[in-house]
Formats: structure tokens, sequence, C-alpha cells
């Protein structure tokens, strides 16, 4: 059996394609399993357990246009799928499945043979997971899992040379800004935390060069600033950090799924589209209107953004230092590992 997951999304996105493919392997331990994502997510996808080959559509710049979905549909002929599970619902997504020429192609998108109605309010590895059940593979297996790129282990480890631990790793930025806490709290957060011994590493994209230089600047410590480089380096240096921050963004997730203990700062989103495990702590204020978005509109609705402006530092703080001290005591790491 060939088996082809198509959701080319959000580097979180792909995170959640986890579950769906040891599912797979689970019930067809001998088959092969193919991944079509986008560029961003391409480095999370060849570290899921279970993938065997990775399928890169860049939909708004190389592969844009009909030429661009042409030239992938020959590269998925090729892979010559049995089966596709389209969790992505739009019409290009199940263009892609349908031209992949699998006969049995289960999704939520148009031009799928075995259409599925989408449910919102289900979290989102149960998303691809429910498909992968519709195909007959065992569903009860929720857990996150990633692997990191291990020829970037040297690349982490000078980075990190003579750091001292705790190493905590922030992650200030996310795709839409009403997801983000704001570098002021973060650099609180970051002096806190330093005033303790805590090494602070920032990570994110070139957009978050600014954030990063702003807590630095905010929390009076010296920071180590990653901000800018690849995601595959990201992946390696977040598998060191003994703790996460951030928002509901894909690196967060990453780091969930890399078993790192994680604080995870909610505003408009819900934190109930997330299967959460025991290294996970959730923060967020309880306010009559959040949430209010699938993934996080552009701009607050209401306009005072008091959803992730109201999220008290000491609260981080305390959520924060309870996993460090979880992670101290004896026989944690091998209860991370179980």
């Amino acid at each position: 059996m060939r088996f082809l997951l198509v959701h080319p999304a959000f580097l979180g996105d792909t995170v959640f394609l986890g579950p769906a493919v040891r599912a797979l392997k689970a019930r067809w331990p001998g088959s092969e399993v193919g991944l079509v994502v986008s560029p961003r997510g391409e480095a999370v996808a060849k570290g899921l357990p279970g993938v065997d080959e990775v399928f890169v559509f860049d939909k708004r710049r190389a592969d844009a246009g009909l030429r661009g979905i042409l030239r992938l549909g020959a590269r998925l002929r090729a892979f010559a799928p049995d089966v596709a599970l389209v969790s992505h619902p739009s019409a290009r997504s199940g263009s892609v499945a349908w031209l992949s020429r699998a006969p049995r192609r289960i999704g939520y998108a148009p031009l799928c043979n075995e259409r599925v109605v989408l449910d919102r309010g289900r979290p989102f590895v149960e998303r691809s997971l429910a498909l992968a059940g519709r195909a007959g593979a065992p569903t009860d297996d929720r857990r996150l899992a990633l692997d990191p790129p291990p020829e970037l282990a040297g690349y982490a480890a000078e980075v990190l040379r003579g750091a001292r631990r705790p190493v905590i790793g922030i992650v200030p930025g996310a795709e839409w800004a009403t997801k983000r806490w704001g570098e002021e709290r973060f650099a609180d957060l970051a002096r806190r935390l330093a005033a303790s011994g805590a090494t602070i590493l920032v990570l994110g994209g070139p957009s978050e060069r600014e954030m990063a230089r702003a807590i630095a600047e905010g929390s009076g410590v010296a920071v180590i600033d990653t901000t800018g480089n690849s995601i595959a380096e990201a992946l390696a240096l977040l598998s060191r950090c003994d703790l996460v921050v951030g928002g509901d963004t894909g690196l967060v997730h990453c780091a969930r799924a890399l078993g790192r203990p994680t604080v995870l700062l909610f505003g408009p989103t819900d934190p109930g589209r997330h299967v959460l495990g025991q290294g996970d702590r959730v923060v967020r204020v309880e306010l009559d209107c959040s949430p209010c978005h699938d993934h996080g509109p552009e701009r607050c609705p209401l306009g005072h953004h008091h959803c992730m402006t109201e999220l008290p530092v000491t609260e981080v703080e305390r959520q924060a230092r309870a996993l460090l001290a979880a992670g101290a005591e004896p026989g944690a790491q091998a209860r991370k590992t179980e």
C-alpha cells in the first residue's frame, strides 16, 4: 500500500499529521507514506516518524499556477499512491490528490471520491487521524512525535556551547499578530528567568529579528538570538531546550512534538483544538470574547486585544518554573520518553 497525505499549509499543520502517519504504519507496517506540504513544512515532514517521501508544493511561488500543480501531479503519479488522504479542505488540495490518480481519495476537499464533512470543532490532530481511520487505520494514538534533524546536532551544540542550564526557548512570533504576546512581556519574563541562572534562547523567522532585539534590550540580559535561521536549525535547537514558551504557533507545537516541556499562551484561539500532553501548560485569560477564531484573526475584532495583553507575566513565570521543577525530579527524563 502507498498512502499520500495532502496538507500544504502552515508549519503546525504539518506537525499535526504525525498521528495519522503512525496510524497508517501501525495498520500496514510495510506501507509507504508520502506527504505533500508547503516549503515551511518540509523539515518537519522529514522528521515525522514513518514518513517515506516528502513532496514540497510551493503553491504561492515556484509552483504557483496551472504549470506548478501539473508538475507536482506528475511527481505524485510516479509515487503511485493507492490512497490519498486530503486533510486540507481547499479545491487546490483536492486537485493535487486527483492529479495523483490515487484510486481512493478520502478527504475534506472537492474531487475526493470519499468526501468527508470537516468538523472544525475537533482537535487538529483528529482531522487527519479521522481520515486514516476511514481508510481502516486505528485512531486511538493522538500523541505528537517529531525527530530532530540528526545532521544538525553539531550546529545546535555549537550554538549552545557554554550555555548554562536550563536553556529556555522563547518563540515571540506567530503568523497572526493577534496571537503574539508582545516583546515587553517576553522581555520581563526573560529577565525573571535569567535571574535564576537560565539561558534565554530566542527562536523565529526573519520577521522576528526586531522582536528578538527588543526582548534583549528590554530584559537587560544576554540572550542567544537565532531568529532568521532555517526551520531545520530551529528544530535542532528546540530539541535541546529544557523549556519552551510561546503562543499558539508552529514552532511551539514542534517543541511539543519534540517532547519539550512547553508553556502555551492562548488568546484568540481555542486550546481545546489541541491534544495536550503531560508536559504542556496553557495560560489564558477567561474572557467572553475569547476564543474568537479558528487560527487567529489579523486584528482583534473588538480592537483591544485583551486576550493576550492581559496574560500576566507572573502566571507564565509560575507555570514555567513548575515545569522546570518537574523536569528536575528523579525519573522525569524517563517519563518524558514514555
